[in-house]
């Protein structure tokens, strides 16, 4: 498959923040690049999802390469949400 243009990814973009944002997921659309900034609440630490450079995935965490099928934007949500969660209980209570 070849590289997708950026209206493209732009298009993908914004189903999965829709999807994020159906889930409680506070989402931003980057203006500097193709890419979403996502959290739970304001003070915690951003992750930024793009796609990746064969245009097939959602890819966020790169250390580990977690990613989703960019055709499933409500499972790459579910995804996601379920990470920041896990991330979040990791870190512990708030303001501590």
């Amino acid at each position: 498959m070849h590289e997708p243009d950026q209206k493209q990814k732009l298009n993908a973009l914004v189903a999965l923040c829709r999807e994020l944002a159906a889930c409680g997921v506070r989402v931003a659309l980057s203006d500097a690049r193709p890419a979403l900034s996502v959290r739970h609440e304001l003070t915690d630490p951003k992750v930024w999802v793009e796609i990746d450079t064969s245009g097939e995935s959602f890819v966020w965490r790169r250390d580990d390469y977690e990613h989703h099928e960019i055709d499933d934007p409500a499972g790459a949500a579910t995804r996601i949400t379920e990470y920041l969660k896990t991330r979040d209980v990791r870190r512990g209570p708030r303001g501590r």
